[in-house]
């Protein structure tokens, strides 16, 4: 399979970011019954959920920006967008911290959701690490799913790169916050 070009491959992750969105809100209105979606016994699971689908639009947004950058339109520049993305971040870590008392207080209602919960959100704070410390998304050479071992591996040798919302927050900490 031919590797995208640069400009397939911003408009692959923004409209994979944002699909993912998508369906993962059909799941939940199929899931949990209309009468207790937001109800606070259910909290359990939405909460998560909205952390998790509020990372994937940040990352959407993001990748939309870098599209339009390569294709020369209207564009934030990196002065403007690692600081909504640094506050971004801090906002991320306040509410996945915020889920832990939630869980705790009701996790035996429901062991079911509690699981739910607990497993979206992990993969709200992978999402998370993915965006902001670590790049854990790696494709396969055929570029059909992605990799496991190689993440991890560059995690525990300490080769791991910084993705590129954090190479922004960092450029824009070296360049504009002297």
């Amino acid at each position: 399979m031919p590797k995208r070009s640069i400009e397939q491959e911003l408009s692959y992750l923004f409209s994979g970011e944002l699909t993912s969105v998508f369906l993962f809100c059909i799941v939940y209105l199929i899931y949990i019954k209309p009468e207790t979606r937001f109800a606070p016994s259910s909290a359990i699971i939405y909460f998560p959920f909205f952390i998790l689908n509020l990372i994937l639009i940040q990352g959407a947004l993001y990748w939309l920006n870098c599209l339009k950058k390569i294709q020369k339109k209207q564009d934030l520049e990196t002065r403007i967008v690692a600081p909504i993305y640094k506050f971004l971040k801090v906002l991320d870590y306040m509410l996945m911290f915020a889920y832990i008392p939630i869980w705790l207080m009701t996790f035996r209602e429901n062991n079911t959701n509690a699981m739910i919960g607990i497993g979206l959100w992990l993969f709200a704070f992978l999402e998370l690490v993915n965006y902001f410390h670590y790049r854990l998304s790696y494709y396969t050479k055929n570029r059909l799913g992605l990799q496991v071992i190689k993440p991890l591996r560059l995690l525990i040798t300490g080769k791991a790169t910084k993705p590129q919302i954090a190479k922004e927050i960092i450029l824009y900490n070296k360049k504009y916050r002297k």
